[in-house]
């Protein structure tokens, strides 16, 4: 691909992670169903500017491997799940996801993005507790073998 075509790719991811980000607090406050919670977002107005097929992928993929998720970042975190705040959670459970599950994204966008989804939507220094959490997975993920099996 082009650089003009990884620059409108990467665009269209970041509207999908914001969304996502989105669709995981609602989920965290309100257990609705994953699929009505993608169809709702398709109203919204960065929905023309997402990866539809890629924000279905975050938002039902975190959603389904939440229990998976949560574990692992319980397993590096000081803080227990239920203790995050809930815009920081969805943000880890996204960027955890990825982590997991999109080995062709490099760590560091993963990392960089959920920062700064953090930094426009969470607490002031929220973003800080989500680099560490997420230093800590991607030091106890074999990213690199996990790519040579994918």
């Amino acid at each position: 691909m082009n650089q003009v075509g990884d620059r409108a790719l990467f665009h269209k991811r970041q509207c999908s992670r914001r969304l996502a980000l989105q669709a995981m607090y609602q989920w965290h406050l309100t257990d609705e169903d994953a699929k009505t919670l993608v169809i709702q977002y398709q109203e919204d107005e960065y929905w023309p500017k997402s990866d539809p097929a890629y924000f279905s992928e975050l938002v039902l993929g975190s959603i389904k491997q939440s229990d998976v998720i949560d574990e692992n970042i319980n397993g590096v975190s000081e803080y227990s799940v239920d203790k995050i705040d809930p815009i920081e959670l969805a943000a880890l459970r996204v960027a955890t996801y990825e982590l997991i599950n999109c080995v062709q994204i490099p760590e560091k966008v993963i990392t960089s993005e959920a920062i700064r989804l953090c930094k426009k939507f969470g607490s002031d220094e929220g973003f800080k507790l989500v680099n560490v959490v997420l230093d800590k997975l991607m030091k106890k993920f074999d990213r690199k073998l996990m790519l040579q099996q994918s």
